[in-house]
């Protein structure tokens, strides 16, 4: 069985849109971005994007990845989960095995 990531690629409050982080929409190509990191990690770790609601819990996963211009959002919706932060820059340059360290060293 795989482990679970989610990415906090957007988030909203009760489905309005509030915004994206710094980084996540820099990069030209999300999609591609996207399915990069679902093959880096694959087949042990399954990655899912989100959009994140503010007005609920934080969904459960093995790990959490935030952008790290969110860290006072999140630094208490995050303290029980194993949360891993990246930079912007680290998204634009399709860091891929940097941010797959990251993850799997958490």
């Amino acid at each position: 069985m795989s482990k679970k990531v989610l990415w906090i690629w957007s988030f909203n409050n009760r489905q309005q849109t509030v915004g994206s982080p710094n980084g996540m929409v820099a990069t030209m190509r999300p999609i591609k971005f996207q399915n990069g990191m679902r093959e880096a990690l694959a087949p042990e770790w399954e990655i899912e994007f989100i959009s994140d609601d503010l007005s609920e819990e934080l969904p459960d996963a093995d790990v959490i990845v935030i952008p790290k211009t969110n860290k006072a959002l999140y630094a208490e919706r995050s303290k029980n989960a194993k949360v891993v932060w990246v930079s912007g820059n680290e998204v634009v340059e399709n860091d891929f095995e940097g941010i797959k360290k990251k993850i799997t060293e958490t």
